[in-house]
């Protein structure tokens, strides 16, 4: 994944594919990533121009990534959460973050 510099940040791109219909731009902060936007495809170029504009705005560095469709974007932040859920020291939540990734299929019982 190309890596940009500004003066006090970074921003990385991911290649956008043929098939690739949306862009999420995140930032990488806390030890997590949250999504700040999503564009169409076509706004890529204007969603990697505005991170470069705001990286050394921002507590941590920016990603801008294509995706074929909003499910699939949205999967991968409901995984995300599964797992982050597998990681917490409360019984409960590791037992949803586990049950959320067997419904998603990430894991089996």
């Amino acid at each position: 994944m190309p890596t940009f510099y500004t003066h006090r940040n970074y921003v990385s791109v991911g290649r956008a594919l043929p098939g690739d219909r949306h862009v999420a731009t995140y930032i990488t902060a806390q030890g997590g990533r949250t999504l700040l936007t999503t564009q169409p495809i076509e706004q890529m170029a204007s969603a990697v121009r505005w991170a470069m504009e705001m990286a050394d705005y921002m507590a941590g560095p920016l990603e801008v990534l294509a995706f074929k469709s909003e499910d699939d974007l949205f999967r991968e932040i409901i995984t995300a959460v599964g797992f982050e859920g597998l990681w917490r020291t409360d019984p409960a939540d590791q037992r949803a973050g586990r049950d959320l990734l067997i419904k998603l299929g990430v894991l089996k019982e």
